[in-house]
């Protein structure tokens, strides 16, 4: 089976744009409150703490889950291949 590069390019990019376009979902069942963030799979996690340490980085509370972020790109990959696979298929059809 062939990977086609575009499709996978843009799924990558979709699932790293979606932390910025479907808002998260706050968790706060037990310490500390978090806000999880990714669709399908949530891959990035804030967590609200207070800054006891006195650091500046923006992402120094942050987890990032690589394993579930390839996994969603996985499923994007599947469902813009399986899109264009219909589509292909149903303007063949039409031509016939």
């Amino acid at each position: 089976m062939k990977i086609h590069k575009k499709i996978f390019n843009l799924s990558a990019w979709l699932a790293v744009l979606a932390v910025f376009f479907i808002p998260g979902t706050l968790n706060n069942d037990n310490e500390p409150l978090r806000t999880e963030y990714g669709f399908p799979l949530r891959f990035l996690t804030d967590y609200h703490v207070s800054n006891s340490n006195g650091s500046i980085w923006f992402i120094s509370n942050m987890h990032i889950n690589l394993l579930v972020y390839f996994v969603n790109v996985l499923f994007i990959y599947a469902g813009i291949h399986v899109i264009v696979y219909i589509k292909k298929r149903l303007t063949n059809k039409s031509v016939e």
